[in-house]
């Protein structure tokens, strides 16, 4: 790797870990008893159209596979933060919907988030405002293209993409 590969590499590796290292600790410090992936769970559940969301599309919002989802969205049924219903047009489909406490946490990450942001840019000029947008998506959209190309997570979930016992997967 050259010199900027290698910055970039633990540029973005090391803001990764940091922001959520911030987010870990100010959910620890706000303790509602939820993981940092619950919180994003229940922030993808509040994306839907109506508040409502199937588990499929919250595996692929989350880019995680749909049995992890249906794990996930189990434990925060039994932590009251949402409820399953079951979709009346597809009785093969569980409609996934925030509850009071879960719209709070909901309102609360929001807001965290937001003030993060503002206060990371508040000592950007405009010129350095839109030159990390443009970069950052760029970079978002270089690994969307390459999840496609990979199939996705749910294309590396699945046994049958797997080679036996190497861990490399393949794609077919």
């Amino acid at each position: 790797m050259n010199t900027f590969e290698s910055r970039l590499n633990e540029l973005l590796l090391g803001t990764f870990r940091d922001i959520t290292k911030v987010e870990e600790m100010i959910l620890q410090k706000s303790d509602p008893g939820l993981t940092l992936s619950e919180v994003h769970l229940i922030e993808a559940v509040r994306k839907g159209n109506d508040g409502l969301r199937t588990v499929s599309e919250l595996a692929s919002d989350l880019r995680i596979t749909v049995p992890s989802v249906t794990v996930a969205v189990n434990k925060l049924v039994k932590k009251g933060y949402v409820v399953k219903e079951q979709n009346k047009e597809d009785r093969r489909s569980v409609w996934v919907t925030l509850t009071r406490e879960g719209e709070t946490i909901y309102r609360l990450n929001r807001y965290v988030h937001y003030k993060l942001v503002r206060q990371a840019a508040s000592e950007l000029s405009v010129e350095d405002k839109e030159a990390l947008v443009v970069g950052i998506q760029n970079m978002d959209d270089f690994f969307k293209k390459k999840m496609t190309k990979y199939g996705g997570i749910n294309g590396f979930s699945n046994r049958r993409n797997r080679t036996r016992g190497s861990g490399i997967h393949t794609h077919k």
